[in-house]
């Protein structure tokens, strides 16, 4: 089996100028991977994946957490976006690319 590729890009508004001094935190099945906002991609076995994305922001840990599952088929690349909020007290939201 080759592995696959969840790749996601990590947005917030300009306006929002305080979130270029955070990092975006990106947990699959569990295991987080604090980085850059913007493109990343990281490689993961085929099959069903719970992909978690969030930030650390001021006291709040898991600020603006959003999830979603996604299955990865052999060598198969899915593309996924994440954008926070405006207000930091919501929910982010986070869409697979088709």
């Amino acid at each position: 089996m080759k592995p696959g590729t969840i790749r996601v890009n990590g947005r917030h508004s300009p306006m929002a100028w305080l979130l270029y001094l955070t990092k975006l935190t990106i947990e699959i099945d569990g295991t987080p991977q604090t980085g850059s906002w913007g493109e990343r991609t990281i490689s993961v076995a085929p099959g069903r994946h719970e992909v978690k994305v969030y930030f650390k922001y001021i006291t709040k840990e898991r600020c603006c957490e959003a999830w979603a599952k996604v299955d990865v088929v052999d060598g198969q690349s899915v593309a996924m976006e994440y954008r926070s909020p405006m207000m930091m007290t919501s929910a982010g939201r986070l869409t697979v690319h088709g």
